[in-house]
């Protein structure tokens, strides 16, 4: 199986990249937003861990920057009804270490507010992976034994998350956090990851 991919990057989207092997084979990867803004410059090297999926009429390859974010793939694509693409919205929106913490609390209301995601998927997702919080948790933290944090005492929040992603692009913490916050008065406290950012850019007139 396709575990991971080292190559040169050659382009860059949101939601995809293409990624040249040292054999010259061109790979198209898709992505969640949390990958697609943390790759480096065109025409560097990337390492990505993959996941390909095979279907009776296409083959996808995903990528990811972290094992952790795999690791969420593969668990949500284990729930009845939720194919790749929708894990992927699912883990743009919420990053791993927040996914862990909404099943480990069976936040129905975060899960729910993800755009595609409806009230009875968002209830599929915790009765079904009610058992699998601590283990995404360990891995997104490298570590056995590492507990859950419960609800009011998240590590990552999906505002840090996209102060991390903007300045990525290249703001300073500065105007990401002061864009953030703009975004957030404006149009509420809860807008998914994927939205902050794009709300953002517009605001830093990214777009």
């Amino acid at each position: 199986m396709l575990e991971r991919l080292r190559g040169k990057l050659l382009e860059k989207q949101y939601g995809s990249a293409l990624v040249e092997t040292r054999g010259g084979l061109g790979l198209k990867l898709l992505l969640p937003l949390t990958t697609a803004l943390s790759l480096p410059d065109i025409e560097s090297e990337v390492i990505l861990h993959t996941r390909l999926v095979l279907r009776e009429d296409s083959v996808e390859l995903f990528g990811f920057l972290t094992k952790s974010e795999r690791e969420s793939f593969d668990v949500l694509t284990s729930v009845s009804r939720i194919g790749p693409k929708l894990a992927l919205t699912i883990i743009s929106a919420l990053g791993p270490g927040e996914l862990a913490m909404a099943l480990s609390n069976q936040d129905l209301a975060r899960l729910s507010s993800i755009k595609g995601i409806g009230q009875k998927t968002a209830e599929r997702i915790l009765v079904e992976l009610r058992d699998k919080a601590g283990r995404l948790w360990e891995v997104h933290e490298g570590g056995k034994g590492a507990s859950v944090p419960q609800a009011g005492h998240a590590k990552v929040t999906a505002v840090g998350e996209a102060s991390l992603a903007l300045q990525t692009l290249g703001y300073s913490k500065a105007e990401a956090d002061k864009a953030i916050k703009a975004v957030s008065s404006a149009k509420g406290r809860d807008l998914d990851l994927e939205s902050l950012i794009r709300e953002a850019l517009k605001d830093l007139g990214g777009q």
